[in-house]
C-alpha cells in the first residue's frame, strides 16, 4: 500500500476524517453502518462531557475516541479498515487509539499528535481555539475552508463565552 506524505495527507485525508468525525455513519441514520455492539444512545464516550478539539471538531464523536474510551476492539478494527480504504492508507486497529485532542494523554491518532493547530493550543494554554485571543487565527482560517463544521462549533462556544 502506497504510504502518504504529510501534505497529501492533509489534502486528501482530514476533509474526509472531519465528515467522519462530526458525524459518524451510525449518526447520520445509517444503521448498518453503527459498529457492532454500540447502542443509539451511546453515540459518544459515556458519562462524559463533549470533547470539543482545539480546532472545533467533536473528539467525543470520533470512532477512534470511542473505541478507546470502550475499549472496544472490534470497533478498532472497523474503523482501521474503513479509514484504510476511505485514506488509502495502512491504518492498523492500533492505530485505532485516543484520548482526545485536548487531553493530557500521550494517546493520540497518528495525525493528532503532529496537528499544528492542536500544538498552537497547547502552547497557548486554552481550552481550545473558541477561548484564544487570536480567534480565528490564519491556520484556523485555512482549516475551516474544509470544515466548516469546526468553525460553527467554535463561534458558538465564543457567542455562549461572551453573553454569559
Amino acid at each position: 500500500m502506497k504510504k502518504l506524505t504529510r501534505k497529501d495527507f492533509l489534502k486528501t485525508c482530514v476533509p474526509a476524517v472531519l465528515s467522519v468525525v462530526h458525524l459518524p455513519a451510525w449518526l447520520r441514520g445509517k444503521e448498518a453502518a453503527r459498529p457492532a455492539g454500540s447502542r443509539g444512545d451511546q453515540t459518544t464516550a459515556p458519562a462524559q462531557e463533549k470533547m470539543i478539539a482545539f480546532c472545533g471538531i467533536g473528539c467525543s464523536e470520533c470512532p477512534t475516541f470511542i473505541a478507546t474510551q470502550k475499549n472496544d476492539d472490534k470497533m478498532r478494527e472497523e474503523t482501521a479498515k474503513k479509514w484504510s480504504e476511505m485514506f488509502h492508507a495502512d491504518i492498523k486497529p492500533g492505530d485505532i487509539n485516543c484520548d482526545g485532542c485536548t487531553s493530557q494523554s500521550s494517546k493520540l491518532f497518528n495525525y493528532c499528535g503532529k496537528c499544528d493547530i492542536r500544538k498552537c493550543g497547547k502552547e497557548k494554554n486554552v481550552k481550545n481555539c473558541a477561548y484564544c485571543d487570536e480567534y480565528p487565527c490564519e491556520k484556523l482560517s485555512a482549516f475551516f475552508k474544509n470544515a466548516p463544521e469546526a468553525k460553527a462549533t467554535l463561534d458558538e462556544i465564543r457567542k455562549k463565552r461572551s453573553s454569559s
